[in-house]
């Protein structure tokens, strides 16, 4: 752990890799991380498990580098674009019928498409009439197409011709209203030139098969399709506690592929499988302490429970005093409780003997530090973990230090190892 640079915990080195570079996910993890772990492994035959795969890093760069791999992602929209990094089995002949195909229905209709107050209204801030009529159409036309990765591939191309041809930054876990992009617009030319780099991104892969499966599925629960003891490593990175990963960046893309049409679809069919980040994930009245200490989590993690009643406490004197009053206190009970059921998960699928590597950071809701890592490293005790280590990557927080209303505590990210 000694050799990782301070970049190691976020996407930046994955904006100039191929693949990994497809869906521009600025709150991932570097593929280089995975890369480090799996020199430990080289000529060995282990499954990698994932329970969190987000936008794809450890299951595409197991891929690259010859391992099979399993995961866990519970959003459908991840899902699908997983599903479109792993597969490089298009053939020019699949591409050159689909592009044409699309080609040819978007000119056809483009001119007779709806007008854009028809569409979503949030899409129709984002975009001149001309490129969000193109972007439905290119959507539609893509639709028609029966080959099923053919499918997910070119969706994929049209979920970054969404951020090429916007008005304004899509960025994460906002969209950047007071900036303007340049370039805007011109959605058909976008998309086939994106479509083109993807395509050509795939024949210079390693190999053309697939290592590795992703399950639509939320890591709190037991996923029967993957064995007990089945996996040898474990490579993740779980939501941080209070940050909105997704954002506005997955509601633009839901919203325009018809998954999901206002926040209560998104509360509804999203952010009830997802691990509990933030406060808009549960209703304050709903949660009674008494109750949560008699829950299974609580008791398997007396000492931890006292601890988190304790700061629980503090957190919710300091939420009276502060203007937007948030119930961080709840957040961080429910968030470490479905952590719980995570590592218990992880434990299941991990074989004796393996180990699980995870990228994580602190908080410090309304200034009460909570040490996230060594929260969670105790609580994996508890799971059916014999031990663990925590190796800082860099301090993290110091930008709030001039901000009169946020707290001034240096926080951590940190790679929490357990065995």
């Amino acid at each position: 752990m000694n050799i990782l640079d301070a970049n190691i915990g976020s996407a930046k080195d994955n904006m100039n890799s191929p693949v990994h570079n497809w869906y521009k996910f600025t709150a991932g993890f570097s593929y280089k991380f995975v890369d480090i772990i799996l020199e430990d492994y080289h000529g060995q035959d282990i499954t990698v498990y994932e329970p969190f795969a987000g936008c794809g890093t450890t299951l595409v760069e197991c891929q690259k580098l010859g391992f099979r791999s399993v995961g866990n992602e519970s959003q459908e929209l991840m899902c699908g674009i997983i599903n479109a990094k792993l597969n490089w089995t298009i053939t020019q002949q699949q591409y050159t019928r689909a592009i044409h195909s699309i080609g040819e229905y978007v000119a056809a209709n483009k001119d007779t498409a709806e007008t854009a107050a028809k569409f979503h209204p949030l899409l129709q801030t984002l975009y001149d009439e001309p490129s969000l009529k193109e972007l439905y159409c290119i959507r539609d036309g893509i639709k028609r197409l029966k080959n099923v990765g053919v499918r997910q591939f070119f969706n994929m191309a049209l979920s970054q011709t969404l951020h090429k041809a916007a008005i304004h930054p899509i960025a994460v876990p906002y969209i950047s209203r007071s900036k303007f992009l340049a370039d805007s617009g011109k959605a058909w030319e976008k998309f086939s030139a994106i479509s083109a780099q993807m395509f050509d991104d795939i024949q210079q892969m390693p190999h053309h098969e697939q290592l590795a499966q992703v399950y639509n599925w939320d890591s709190r629960t037991k996923n029967n399709a993957i064995a007990d003891a089945s996996c040898g490593l474990c490579i993740t990175s779980p939501p941080y506690l209070n940050n909105l990963d997704y954002g506005e960046v997955s509601k633009v893309h839901s919203h325009f592929f018809g998954m999901t049409n206002d926040w209560n679809d998104i509360t509804e069919k999203v952010r009830r499988k997802l691990v509990t980040g933030a406060t808009t994930h549960y209703r304050d009245t709903e949660f009674v302490l008494e109750e949560f200490a008699q829950k299974e989590f609580a008791q398997r993690n007396p000492e931890t429970m006292a601890k988190l009643v304790e700061m629980f406490g503090k957190i919710k004197a300091n939420a009276k005093q502060r203007r937007g009053k948030k119930s961080f206190h709840i957040l961080m009970m429910h968030y470490f409780e479905d952590m719980y059921y995570v590592l218990k998960e992880m434990r299941r699928v991990l074989a004796e003997g393996s180990e699980a590597y995870l990228i994580l950071g602190d908080s410090a809701p309304y200034g009460i530090y909570v040490p996230t890592t060594q929260i969670l490293g105790d609580i994996a005790l508890s799971a059916g973990f014999t031990e663990y280590s925590i190796h800082k990557i860099r301090s993290r927080g110091d930008k709030w230090k001039t901000l009169k209303n946020r707290h001034n505590i240096a926080l951590s990210e940190n790679i929490l190892i357990l065995r």
